[in-house]
């Protein structure tokens, strides 16, 4: 091989280097929701349409303060925890706490509660189970104070996200944005475009596709999440380019490397 051919064997390998780098993801393409304009409002699903309806099975924290110490040892028994050297904080954010502290919906959708027996709370939405528990209270408790939280609201985040694994809610509403950033946010290969929810119905799985990089993503019920959600962030056609790209450089820099040493034993 001659100097010539030499030279223009590395200027293609030049070529091919320099189309790699132009290949690579743009950032344009890891913004959320870009065509939002300044001073827009941005519309949304309303609450009686996202929020969650509490089931059977689902297990909530109640809390019921009154007048009386002996009900509040039976609701709030943090001093006995606290002698089993178990935290008051474990208590609740723990699988194991919440099974073993927190208050199971029955099979026929009631909350059973010491003292109040039976309450019916199935079919309702999360952020009314507190003022049903409280109207019960109320009828054999003076001056209670009830706090009402659902346990079990756990979602699974995985794919190209920085942190994937699986993340507790406490609050009623909770987004796909929300869940990404318990995750650490996505990755330079995330594909905001498709992203996936995967929802538990009675008869299988109900699959809901988001577009994050658009605001329409607020009028998909996907954005707004269930418990026992996963939610798949798949990668962009560019992951395996991009992946490949740095044994691809060290494979042009050994050529490289290699035609120029035989240039100068010629």
């Amino acid at each position: 091989m001659n100097s010539k051919q030499t030279h223009r064997l590395l200027s293609l390998l030049m070529l091919a280097a320099s189309l790699s780098l132009f290949s690579c993801h743009s950032s344009k393409e890891l913004i959320y929701m870009k065509d939002v304009q300044n001073n827009q409002v941005i519309k949304a699903l309303t609450d009686t349409i996202t929020e969650y309806i509490i089931k059977p099975g689902d297990i909530l924290y109640v809390s019921i303060k009154s007048m009386n110490a002996e009900v509040n040892a039976l609701f709030n028994p943090e001093s006995n925890m606290e002698a089993q050297n178990y935290s008051s904080h474990q208590k609740y954010t723990t699988p194991q706490g919440a099974y073993l502290y927190g208050f199971e919906v029955d099979e026929r959708g009631n909350l059973q509660l010491p003292i109040m027996g039976d309450i019916p709370v199935a079919g309702h939405p999360n952020s009314h189970i507190e003022k049903i528990v409280q109207k019960h209270a109320n009828k054999y408790l003076k001056e209670a104070i009830v706090k009402v939280k659902l346990l079990n609201y756990k979602v699974t985040i995985m794919g190209e996200v920085k942190r994937p694994g699986v993340y507790y809610n406490y609050n009623n509403n909770f987004t796909v944005l929300e869940a990404l950033a318990m995750a650490n946010g996505n990755t330079d290969y995330a594909n905001l475009t498709n992203i996936m929810v995967i929802r538990p119905q009675p008869d299988g799985q109900k699959a809901m596709i988001l577009d994050l990089a658009t605001s329409d993503a607020w009028l998909q019920k996907g954005f707004y999440l269930h418990p026992n959600d996963y939610i798949f962030v798949e990668p962009n056609t560019h992951k395996n380019f991009q992946l490949n790209a740095q044994v691809f450089s060290m494979i042009i820099s050994s050529a490289s490397l290699l035609l120029a040493v035989f240039g100068l034993l010629k």
